[in-house]
């Protein structure tokens, strides 16, 4: 999934817009997730934890924030991250047996 997420708010919007998690329960969300990654980066378990099919990777590229957000330029690299995954070209990042990406942005 590449959300849009030039501003932590506009990151809780799209996880739920994108139905990842229900309406208010954004904040629980991320804190699971970076806490399942945490562990596994930590345990050196992080690629076994990207093929896990209950692990949704989210921003896979490290997302606007990590890009600064020059307005319509960082949209792209979510395109380009998307499009990678999907070939198998993702290097590090790789999600095993991509299929479908999902791109979101608003504004």
């Amino acid at each position: 999934f590449g959300l849009y997420d030039c501003f932590p708010i506009c990151l809780i919007r799209a996880l739920e817009a994108a139905g990842l998690c229900s309406k208010g329960n954004s904040g629980e969300y991320i804190e699971e997730q970076y806490s399942k990654m945490v562990g596994a980066m930590e345990s050196g378990l992080e690629d076994q934890l990207l093929k896990d099919k209950n692990f949704f990777p989210v921003n896979t590229h490290g997302g606007l924030l990590c890009y600064g957000a020059p307005w319509e330029v960082p949209a792209m690299y979510h395109i380009i991250e998307a499009v990678h995954q999907l070939r198998g070209k993702a290097l590090g990042r790789q999600i095993e047996n991509c299929r479908r990406a999902l791109v979101y942005a608003n504004g």
